[in-house]
Protein backbone atom coordinates (compact mmCIF):
# COMPACT_ATOMS: atom_id res chain seq x y z
CA UNK A 1 0.00 0.00 0.00
CA UNK A 2 1.44 3.38 -0.68
CA UNK A 3 0.00 6.34 1.35
CA UNK A 4 0.51 9.99 0.78
CA UNK A 5 2.22 12.70 3.63
CA UNK A 6 0.66 15.97 3.63
CA UNK A 7 1.19 18.37 5.83
CA UNK A 8 0.85 22.47 5.77
CA UNK A 9 -1.18 23.15 3.17
CA UNK A 10 -2.39 26.37 4.22
CA UNK A 11 -5.32 26.89 1.87
CA UNK A 12 -3.15 26.93 -1.34
CA UNK A 13 -4.99 24.77 -3.23
CA UNK A 14 -3.08 25.65 -6.52
CA UNK A 15 -0.44 23.49 -5.14
CA UNK A 16 -3.02 20.77 -3.34
CA UNK A 17 -3.99 20.70 -6.62
CA UNK A 18 -0.56 19.82 -8.44
CA UNK A 19 0.30 17.44 -5.58
CA UNK A 20 -2.79 14.89 -6.30
CA UNK A 21 -2.10 15.20 -9.54
CA UNK A 22 1.30 13.45 -8.81
CA UNK A 23 -1.05 11.13 -6.17
CA UNK A 24 -2.58 9.71 -8.60
CA UNK A 25 0.01 8.83 -10.68
CA UNK A 26 2.27 7.02 -7.89
CA UNK A 27 -1.46 5.17 -7.50
CA UNK A 28 -1.27 6.32 -3.33
CA UNK A 29 -4.01 4.21 -1.58
CA UNK A 30 -4.57 6.17 1.54
CA UNK A 31 -3.50 9.64 2.64
CA UNK A 32 -2.16 11.17 5.88
CA UNK A 33 -2.67 14.89 6.55
CA UNK A 34 -0.64 16.66 9.08
CA UNK A 35 -2.70 19.69 9.90
CA UNK A 36 -2.61 23.04 9.33
CA UNK A 37 -5.05 22.88 5.84
CA UNK A 38 -6.33 26.28 6.57
CA UNK A 39 -3.73 30.05 7.40
CA UNK A 40 -2.39 32.52 5.02
CA UNK A 41 -4.61 31.16 1.77
CA UNK A 42 -8.20 30.91 0.84
CA UNK A 43 -8.88 27.67 -0.90
CA UNK A 44 -9.15 25.86 2.62
CA UNK A 45 -12.91 24.64 1.84
CA UNK A 46 -11.76 23.15 -1.77
CA UNK A 47 -8.35 21.45 0.67
CA UNK A 48 -10.67 19.61 3.17
CA UNK A 49 -12.92 18.47 -0.10
CA UNK A 50 -9.86 16.86 -1.77
CA UNK A 51 -8.24 15.32 1.13
CA UNK A 52 -11.93 13.59 2.01
CA UNK A 53 -12.17 12.14 -1.50
CA UNK A 54 -9.23 10.05 -0.13
CA UNK A 55 -8.77 7.10 2.25
CA UNK A 56 -7.66 9.25 4.66
CA UNK A 57 -6.57 10.27 8.42
CA UNK A 58 -6.24 13.62 9.51
CA UNK A 59 -5.37 15.58 12.31
CA UNK A 60 -5.09 19.41 13.55
CA UNK A 61 -2.27 21.95 13.30
CA UNK A 62 -2.00 25.21 15.31
CA UNK A 63 -3.94 26.91 12.46
CA UNK A 64 -6.74 24.88 13.18
CA UNK A 65 -7.00 26.24 16.67
CA UNK A 66 -5.73 29.74 15.66
CA UNK A 67 -9.17 29.20 13.10
CA UNK A 68 -11.36 28.21 16.47
CA UNK A 69 -10.11 30.81 18.77
CA UNK A 70 -10.50 33.54 15.69
CA UNK A 71 -14.08 32.91 15.69
CA UNK A 72 -14.54 33.61 18.87
CA UNK A 73 -12.13 35.75 20.50
CA UNK A 74 -11.90 39.23 20.97
CA UNK A 75 -11.42 42.23 18.03
CA UNK A 76 -7.66 42.54 19.69
CA UNK A 77 -7.26 39.03 18.74
CA UNK A 78 -8.69 38.88 15.69
CA UNK A 79 -7.15 42.29 14.27
CA UNK A 80 -3.70 40.80 15.10
CA UNK A 81 -4.06 37.30 13.16
CA UNK A 82 -5.34 39.16 10.84
CA UNK A 83 -2.41 41.21 10.57
CA UNK A 84 0.53 38.30 11.21
CA UNK A 85 -1.79 35.79 8.82
CA UNK A 86 -3.39 37.81 6.06
CA UNK A 87 -7.21 38.07 5.69
CA UNK A 88 -7.86 34.62 4.79
CA UNK A 89 -9.34 33.88 8.45
CA UNK A 90 -12.31 36.73 7.50
CA UNK A 91 -13.07 34.55 4.46
CA UNK A 92 -13.21 31.13 6.54
CA UNK A 93 -15.54 32.80 9.13
CA UNK A 94 -17.92 33.56 6.58
CA UNK A 95 -17.55 30.71 3.73
CA UNK A 96 -16.94 27.81 5.91
CA UNK A 97 -19.94 25.53 6.96
CA UNK A 98 -21.13 24.60 10.69
CA UNK A 99 -20.62 21.01 9.89
CA UNK A 100 -17.08 22.04 8.62
CA UNK A 101 -15.99 24.02 11.59
CA UNK A 102 -17.41 20.95 13.48
CA UNK A 103 -15.48 18.74 12.00
CA UNK A 104 -12.80 20.62 12.39
CA UNK A 105 -13.41 21.18 16.28
CA UNK A 106 -13.25 17.34 16.53
CA UNK A 107 -9.87 16.65 14.97
CA UNK A 108 -6.96 15.45 17.15
CA UNK A 109 -3.92 16.75 17.68
CA UNK A 110 -2.05 13.24 17.25
CA UNK A 111 -2.65 10.05 16.10
CA UNK A 112 -1.87 6.52 16.39
CA UNK A 113 -2.42 4.43 12.89
CA UNK A 114 -1.37 0.76 12.12
CA UNK A 115 -1.71 0.16 8.71
CA UNK A 116 0.39 -3.54 7.55
CA UNK A 117 0.79 -4.12 11.03
CA UNK A 118 3.13 -1.05 10.21
CA UNK A 119 2.78 1.76 13.97
CA UNK A 120 2.31 5.06 12.71
CA UNK A 121 1.92 8.27 14.88
CA UNK A 122 0.59 11.26 13.34
CA UNK A 123 1.70 14.37 14.94
CA UNK A 124 1.87 17.92 13.75
CA UNK A 125 4.86 19.33 16.32
CA UNK A 126 6.18 16.54 17.89
CA UNK A 127 5.77 14.00 20.01
CA UNK A 128 6.48 15.85 23.08
CA UNK A 129 4.47 18.83 22.10
CA UNK A 130 1.78 19.70 19.50
CA UNK A 131 3.55 23.28 18.58
CA UNK A 132 7.45 22.09 18.92
CA UNK A 133 9.53 23.04 15.87
CA UNK A 134 11.32 20.55 14.78
CA UNK A 135 13.84 21.67 12.32
CA UNK A 136 16.25 19.93 10.49
CA UNK A 137 19.76 21.75 12.74
CA UNK A 138 17.50 20.37 15.99
CA UNK A 139 20.08 19.24 18.60
CA UNK A 140 20.23 15.22 18.56
CA UNK A 141 19.10 14.84 22.21
CA UNK A 142 15.57 16.45 20.95
CA UNK A 143 15.10 14.12 18.54
CA UNK A 144 16.41 10.98 20.91
CA UNK A 145 13.57 12.14 22.96
CA UNK A 146 10.85 12.31 20.19
CA UNK A 147 11.96 8.34 19.25
CA UNK A 148 9.68 5.89 20.46
CA UNK A 149 9.59 2.40 21.06
CA UNK A 150 6.10 1.91 20.20
CA UNK A 151 6.16 3.52 16.70
CA UNK A 152 8.21 2.23 13.62
CA UNK A 153 7.54 5.69 11.86
CA UNK A 154 7.19 9.03 13.62
CA UNK A 155 5.43 12.15 10.90
CA UNK A 156 5.72 15.49 11.56
CA UNK A 157 5.17 18.70 9.63
CA UNK A 158 4.53 22.46 11.50
CA UNK A 159 8.45 23.90 10.47
CA UNK A 160 7.78 23.77 6.65
CA UNK A 161 10.99 22.21 6.32
CA UNK A 162 11.74 18.46 5.10
CA UNK A 163 13.91 16.40 7.76
CA UNK A 164 14.50 12.60 8.52
CA UNK A 165 15.91 11.04 11.61
CA UNK A 166 16.80 7.40 11.89
CA UNK A 167 16.22 7.04 15.57
CA UNK A 168 16.82 3.48 17.89
CA UNK A 169 13.23 2.85 17.22
CA UNK A 170 11.41 4.41 15.05
CA UNK A 171 12.41 6.98 11.73
CA UNK A 172 11.34 10.52 12.40
CA UNK A 173 10.47 12.37 9.05
CA UNK A 174 8.75 16.28 9.02
CA UNK A 175 7.63 16.16 5.99
CA UNK A 176 7.77 19.64 5.61
CA UNK A 177 4.75 22.38 4.01
CA UNK A 178 2.51 21.93 0.52
CA UNK A 179 1.38 24.58 1.00
CA UNK A 180 3.94 27.03 1.77
CA UNK A 181 7.61 25.71 1.50
CA UNK A 182 10.03 27.99 3.18
CA UNK A 183 13.45 26.52 1.23
CA UNK A 184 12.09 26.86 -2.18
CA UNK A 185 9.29 28.73 -3.42
CA UNK A 186 7.00 27.05 -6.22
CA UNK A 187 7.37 23.23 -4.27
CA UNK A 188 5.01 21.72 -2.71
CA UNK A 189 6.58 19.34 -0.12
CA UNK A 190 5.21 15.72 0.58
CA UNK A 191 5.78 12.13 0.56
CA UNK A 192 4.81 8.49 0.08
CA UNK A 193 4.95 5.41 2.62
CA UNK A 194 5.25 2.42 0.76
CA UNK A 195 3.97 -0.48 3.27
CA UNK A 196 5.12 -3.27 1.26
CA UNK A 197 9.20 -2.20 1.88
CA UNK A 198 8.45 0.34 4.57
CA UNK A 199 10.37 2.40 2.25
CA UNK A 200 9.77 6.59 2.59
CA UNK A 201 9.72 8.44 -0.60
CA UNK A 202 10.07 12.42 -0.65
CA UNK A 203 8.29 14.24 -3.29
CA UNK A 204 8.79 17.73 -4.17
CA UNK A 205 6.13 18.87 -6.70
CA UNK A 206 6.65 22.14 -8.98
CA UNK A 207 3.27 24.03 -9.41
CA UNK A 208 2.43 27.68 -10.23
CA UNK A 209 2.14 30.48 -7.80
CA UNK A 210 1.12 32.92 -10.31
CA UNK A 211 -2.82 32.88 -10.10
CA UNK A 212 -2.65 32.51 -6.31
CA UNK A 213 -0.23 35.57 -6.36
CA UNK A 214 -2.59 37.46 -8.54
CA UNK A 215 -5.29 36.86 -5.96
CA UNK A 216 -2.40 38.24 -3.29
CA UNK A 217 -1.97 41.00 -4.82
CA UNK A 218 -5.33 41.99 -5.46
CA UNK A 219 -6.77 41.81 -1.97
CA UNK A 220 -3.84 44.09 -0.88
CA UNK A 221 -2.18 41.03 1.23
CA UNK A 222 0.79 41.78 3.25
CA UNK A 223 4.19 41.33 0.55
CA UNK A 224 5.39 38.09 2.92
CA UNK A 225 2.47 35.87 1.72
CA UNK A 226 3.13 36.26 -1.74
CA UNK A 227 7.08 36.69 -1.83
CA UNK A 228 7.79 33.70 0.04
CA UNK A 229 5.47 31.48 -2.88
CA UNK A 230 8.62 32.02 -4.76
CA UNK A 231 11.78 32.06 -2.29
CA UNK A 232 14.80 30.71 -3.65
CA UNK A 233 13.44 29.93 -6.53
CA UNK A 234 14.86 31.44 -10.10
CA UNK A 235 12.98 29.56 -12.27
CA UNK A 236 9.63 31.44 -11.74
Amino acid sequence: MKIAILSDIHGNIDALKAVVEQMKKQKVDKVFSLGDHLGYYDGAIEVFDEIKKWDHHMISGNHERVFLNFLKENEKYRENIIAKYGSSYLSYEKEFSRDLIYEISKLPTEKEVVVDNIRFLLCHGSPLDKDQYIYPDVEKNILENCDSKDYDFVFMGHTHYPMMYKGKNALLINVGSIGQARTTGGIANWGIINTENKVYTPFSTPYDVTKLEERLKENKERDYLYKILRRNNSTL
